[in-house]
């Protein structure tokens, strides 16, 4: 099998198409001005790599592939191409291409082109296939192809166009390259219409309205939509141009300098920005829909919209909806930890005093003095307004109602419950939103929550000190201050774990130490100020008769080995 790419890990006949034979079938077009190409078998981007060193840097054509590899689609991306399918036989993509350009798999060649004529609205085709295909037409797919060629196209059959000096994989296999133009059904439509038009100027088409049934489910109803108003805005576009038609009938405007653009030309460009737009927007309805948001927090949603345009670029079809929701849900243990790592941020970034430091199993620089936890007691956070001590200002700003449903969905999250089902901060700030303002300290399920007006300050005092332990393990072990295992490290280290906060109220100046050991100083400095706060929790330590350092770790976890065949050896 031979195809644009290089070997897969779905066949290994797989050829990269020599640059050679690329630019000779780029050669081909007739119609040099691209301003929307397909490649339905892309592979690693041969064939387009080549065409893209023929186009106009200043004015680029709009380039998308479908790809069946998903390595090979990461690499397509990464050179800037629009993934929008994986099979090009199911592909019902309705983008208005002015070009398709192809190499596709020998044994499947004639169906993937019979199917790109389908798809194009009008435009050219150029393919490279086995020459077989058209040499012994044994199939009525091949006599209709040869029928195709016959009546809108040519051929040209080249022998060992794979066996070239920059050909990668070679093979004597002759080649056809088929280059077929089809003139769009619409345009004729068009004429035709524009015929009736005249005929019919005084007899207007009744309007009518057919009810649709709604589906049975959110999804369904979604692509039943889409799938409507893309033919709509078809329509629409057509309609506009018949519209131009008979404008340019009239005298050019004063202020009109450019001719207008062929009906072909209009229809296409119109229509594809048309169709860019619903596939956006369609796109941002199932991203912003409930399904989806409820379950992730703010910054969870800005990861997710990340991948936003790689998103867009996809066909809006019922498998590649449910397929981005399965990917949502089979990552969702790392989503939950990821929410759980930001709320835990949310809380320790904004004063020293919400954090008790201890050392991390790891006995390197880094994580012995970067591992801390939240307190059990109280926490402090910073509103985002401060202007509390105006008559005015009596409801949450957006940022911080956001940061508090961020708090609401991870801890229903850390006690096994959906947010829905719990009394959270932000029900406290909608139901006692006048007892907060007067200093009164009001409970929810996982907190009290005090609010200081003038001072522009939220206090948070956990009612489940469980759920805050859960919180400091999870963290701790996702970024390796704490073992998954906990035998795997002596008990002096969990010691001085579970009296953190009793050791870090001992520290003095904490404050300053802190911001000097996190600032970015220039790494001498940084170290030096890392070291003094490790020093003075060792002494804080020390006072308190918690003997740890994490130097001992290393011969513990040697003696450990055998016990812990995967307990990472810092010694290796």
């Amino acid at each position: 099998m031979i195809d644009d790419g290089a070997f897969s890990t779905f066949d290994n006949q797989f050829y990269p198409t020599p640059p050679s034979l690329a630019r000779r079938a780029i050669s081909k077009f007739k119609e040099t001005r691209i301003s929307r190409l397909l490649e339905p078998e892309a592979g690693r981007g041969d064939l387009l790599d080549v065409l893209m060193d023929s186009q106009s840097r200043h004015h680029p054509p709009v380039v998308e592939c479908v790809e069946l590899d998903l390595a090979n689609q990461a690499i397509l991306r990464s050179k800037g191409y629009r993934v929008v399918g994986t099979d090009f036989l199911r592909y019902r993509g309705a983008s208005v291409y002015s070009h398709i350009l192809m190499n596709p798999p020998f044994r499947e060649g004639v169906k993937h082109v019979l199917h790109a004529w389908e798809l194009l609205f009008t435009g050219e085709i150029v393919a490279i296939l086995n020459a077989q295909a058209l040499l012994n037409p044994n199939s009525a797919e091949r006599r209709q192809l040869v029928t195709l060629i016959n009546d809108h196209g040519s051929v040209e059959f080249l022998h060992e166009a794979f066996m070239t000096a920059d050909t990668k994989r070679t093979t004597r296999v002759e080649i056809a390259l088929v280059h077929l133009t089809k003139a769009s059904t619409e345009y004729t439509n068009f004429i035709d219409g524009l015929r009736r038009d005249v005929e019919q100027r005084h007899t207007p088409a009744p309007e009518t309205f057919a009810e649709v049934i709604i589906p049975r489910n959110f999804i369904e109803n979604l692509v039943l939509s889409f799938e409507c108003a893309v033919e709509a805005s078809k329509q629409a576009c057509v309609a506009q141009a018949r519209a131009n038609h008979y404008a340019r009938r009239f005298a050019k405007s004063i202020s009109t300098e450019d001719e207008a653009p062929t009906v072909e030309l209009f229809v296409a460009d119109s229509f594809n920005k048309a169709y860019d737009d619903l596939k956006e927007r369609a796109w941002s309805t199932v991203l912003r829909s409930a399904a989806v948001l409820e379950k992730l927090s703010s910054q969870a949603q800005k990861r997710v919209e990340a991948s936003f345009k790689e998103l867009c670029a996809l066909e809006f079809t019922y498998e590649n909806i449910w397929g981005f929701l399965d990917g949502l849900i089979s990552q969702q243990g790392q989503i939950q930890l990821d929410m759980v790592c930001d709320v835990f941020d949310m809380i320790t970034k904004y004063h020293s005093e919400n954090r008790a430091y201890y050392q991390g199993w790891r006995s390197n620089d880094k994580h012995r003095l970067n591992a801390f936890r939240i307190k059990s007691t109280r926490f402090v956070l910073p509103a985002h307004r401060r202007d509390w001590y105006c008559s005015f200002a009596n409801s949450l700003t957006w940022d911080d109602l956001q940061r508090f449903r961020d708090f609401d969905k991870v801890f229903a999250i850390l006690d096994g419950k959906h947010n829905a089902t719990t009394k959270g901060i932000e029900w406290v700030f909608a139901q006692q939103w006048d007892a907060l303002k007067s200093g009164e300290r009001v409970s929810a399920d996982y907190f009290d929550v005090r609010f200081y007006r003038k001072a522009g300050t939220f206090h948070l005092f956990p009612r489940r000190k469980d759920l805050i332990e859960r919180m400091n393990r999870l963290v701790g072990e996702a970024r390796q201050w704490l073992p998954h295992d906990r035998n795997a490290v002596p008990d002096a280290f969990w010691t001085q774990y579970e009296k953190a906060e009793k050791v870090t109220a001992k520290i003095r100046n904490l404050d300053q130490l802190a911001w000097e050991a996190t600032r970015r100083f220039s790494d001498e400095e940084t170290a030096r100020a890392q070291q003094r706060l490790f020093d003075a929790y060792q002494a804080a330590a020390q006072d308190l008769g918690v003997h740890y350092d994490a130097s001992m770790l290393l011969a513990h976890e040697e003696a450990l080995q055998n016990r812990f065949p995967r307990l990472p050896s810092r010694a290796a």
